[in-house]
């Protein structure tokens, strides 16, 4: 089937949209962003990736809710609203053993409300940012806002945001450095894949570059 997303994103006999699916596995970035109150946030998003190596870039991108009576920013979410008044954020690396955790953050809980407390999740405190990250989690990464970009928003659907952060500290757990490299089996990194599927990095192979 060839389908226009401008029009719909999800025509017969397609009932879910089918990027997600398409564009995977996508690794989890579990942001901590902190308000200008100093609450904590703790959310998944399985639109995170990295952007750049050299400086270090990631990106996660928040959406909302649908817009009502042509007000986009009705529903901002948290972590959207933390960045733009703290502009740091932490990347708390998901492995197999925190998955439900992870998951059981991803719970829409009453502004102000820790997501690390309803997760029973300890927060380690950052060294170069305020927010802090998981304490468990076996990598981590502290940055800084580069920029928040606004995405396009078409009439009727949810408004979205590139939040691009600059990479200024990295936490690695000793155990999963081997022979200079991390250990990505040991790591079991878990991936989103489309719907409601995942995946735990547990198949490795090596493919050289051509000269």
């Amino acid at each position: 089937m060839f389908y226009d997303p401008r029009k719909n994103l999800r025509p017969e006999p397609l009932s879910h949209n089918p990027l997600n699916a398409l564009v995977a596995p996508r690794p989890i970035g579990w942001i901590s962003t902190i308000s200008a109150a100093g609450e904590p946030n703790l959310a998944p998003f399985s639109y995170f990736n990295a952007f750049s190596a050299d400086p270090p870039l990631v990106g996660f991108a928040p959406n909302a809710k649908p817009a009502e009576a042509g007000i986009v920013e009705s529903g901002v979410k948290d972590s959207l609203a933390n960045v733009r008044a703290v502009p740091e954020f932490t990347v708390s690396v998901v492995s197999a053993e925190l998955v439900r955790q992870m998951n059981e953050t991803s719970r829409p809980l009453p502004h102000g409300e820790s997501e690390f407390e309803a997760a029973d999740l300890v927060a380690a405190k950052s060294r170069l940012v305020r927010p802090p990250y998981v304490k468990r989690a076996r990598a981590a990464l502290e940055c800084v806002v580069f920029d928040i970009i606004d995405l396009p928003v078409r009439s009727g659907r949810r408004g979205s945001h590139l939040i691009l952060g600059e990479v200024i500290g990295i936490h690695i757990d000793d155990e999963l450095i081997v022979n200079g490299k991390v250990d990505s089996r040991a790591l079991q990194q878990v991936s989103r894949l489309g719907y409601f599927d995942y995946h735990v990095v547990d198949d490795v192979f090596e493919l050289l570059r051509p000269r």
